[in-house]
């Protein structure tokens, strides 16, 4: 047997450092994140002369950080549900509607998408011009749900699109009306959509910026505003502790949706037949 490589192995080969290198790259500076939170001075290093825990108390003792991710929470979560319910009816009509006008439902709903974030944001001030100043809030949820309004209407539509029809046909005939055929048939079959359209939709919501730096006034700041005044005018390592701890959440989180996952396909495994 001839030790000579084959071009199609060091095509793999090639391909494989390739995709190690772009995996490096995406990873390496969220590690480097680490030993800067870590650090004892207010400038950025990676390699901190003196490791302290300085600013994680500064970040967790901050009201202002404290203030910042509450807002975010509370504004994402609205916008999450206004995206995922809003894009449920218009996925439900665009997988369903046999009208002419759906074409034109599924430009509508996707339009956030197609236009620039900016004009998102100068729109949805405009609006809040409108209205009172302590609805700042429920205004910067109504245009960050816009921006989350396309990802839920894509992946919902998707979802649903993989029900058979047969299934939601026979549990009419079975005497089900529009309510029970919802909660007992559309709803359990398309929940791994919605659930997925709501987590993308709180992460484009929570990490959004710019209605946000429209919109906010004294006494409500998001948590990405936070971290943006806070580069621009003093950039410490308290900006690595705030990345650290959203990377946390984000892995906590991914963590328990793969359990909640495996669970699920346990418990339709041992289900009686």
């Amino acid at each position: 047997m001839s030790d000579r490589m084959t071009p199609a192995a060091r095509g793999d080969r090639v391909l494989a450092g390739y995709a190690w290198l772009v995996l490096a790259l995406l990873v390496l500076p969220l590690i480097a994140l680490i030993p800067i939170s870590l650090g004892d001075s207010p400038t950025v290093s990676v390699l901190p002369d003196k490791l302290s825990l300085r600013w994680y108390r500064e970040v967790l003792g901050g009201a202002e950080w404290r203030s910042a991710f509450w807002w975010s929470l509370a504004t994402a979560s609205v916008a999450t549900l206004i995206s995922t319910s809003i894009g449920y009816l218009g996925a439900y009509a665009i997988v369903h509607s046999q009208s002419r006008l759906k074409g034109m439902l599924e430009v509508l709903m996707l339009m956030p998408m197609m236009v620039p974030t900016v004009i998102v944001a100068f729109s949805t001030y405009v609006l809040a011009t409108w209205m009172p100043a302590n609805a700042t809030w429920l205004m910067i949820s109504v245009g960050q749900g816009l921006l989350g309004l396309p990802v839920a209407t894509l992946i919902i539509a998707a979802s649903l699109r993989g029900i058979d029809g047969t299934v939601i046909r026979a549990a009419v005939s079975l005497g089900g009306d529009r309510r029970q055929v919802f909660a007992f048939v559309t709803l359990p079959m398309a929940i791994h959509g919605i659930v997925s359209a709501a987590a993308l939709s709180f992460l484009i919501a929570f990490d959004e910026l710019l209605i946000a730096v429209f919109l906010t006034r004294p006494g409500i700041e998001t948590l990405p505003v936070r971290i943006y005044d806070s580069v621009t005018y003093e950039l410490t390592p308290a900006i690595a502790v705030v990345s650290v701890f959203l990377m946390a959440l984000v892995c906590l989180a991914m963590l328990a949706g793969e359990v909640i996952r495996r669970l699920a396909a346990n418990a339709a495994v041992n289900a009686p037949q």
